[in-house]
């Protein structure tokens, strides 16, 4: 996803260890990963890379993933339970991600930001007012497709 409008990360985010954040705009990933030492002063160590066989395990050691908001981005990171911001790339035609990112939320299993809003999403975050994302069943959906194809339905 080309995303020129990404944002500058430059505010107190100490409240996290480690933050993943996608750079989609030049096709890197980046990893912020804020470490606590002891006396209270915070290291920032910052990680990129270009390409990795999944990002499954930079969200994992993620305490927060500030993401674009493409679907696939979205449900990885919630299915791994992380907290979310999610900012909207505004220059889609459609602006599908728009959609999808308000809509989850409402209810309340991500933060949406914008470009221009991401700094004060960050700080006036509660992580935890975010709602763990359950996956829906998909069975029933699919049992519906097969039946009105003609196709048999077990």
């Amino acid at each position: 996803t080309l995303f020129d409008s990404w944002p500058e990360m430059d505010n107190d985010i100490s409240s996290c260890n480690k933050i993943y954040l996608p750079y989609a705009s030049i096709g890197r990933y980046i990893l912020y990963v804020i470490d606590k030492e002891v006396s209270g002063n915070l290291n920032l160590q910052v990680e990129h890379f270009t390409f990795l066989p999944s990002i499954a395990d930079s969200i994992r050691e993620a305490s927060l993933v500030i993401s674009h908001a493409g679907s696939g981005s979205i449900f990885e990171t919630l299915r791994l339970g992380k907290p979310l911001i999610v900012v909207v790339n505004e220059d889609l035609m459609d602006n599908h991600q728009s959609e999808l990112a308000e809509e989850l939320a409402e209810q309340n299993h991500l933060l949406c930001a914008h470009p221009q809003t991401l700094r004060e999403t960050v700080e006036a975050m509660d992580l935890h007012a975010l709602q763990p994302y359950i996956p829906g069943e998909a069975r029933p959906v699919v049992a519906l497709i097969n039946e009105f194809l003609g196709f048999p339905v077990d």
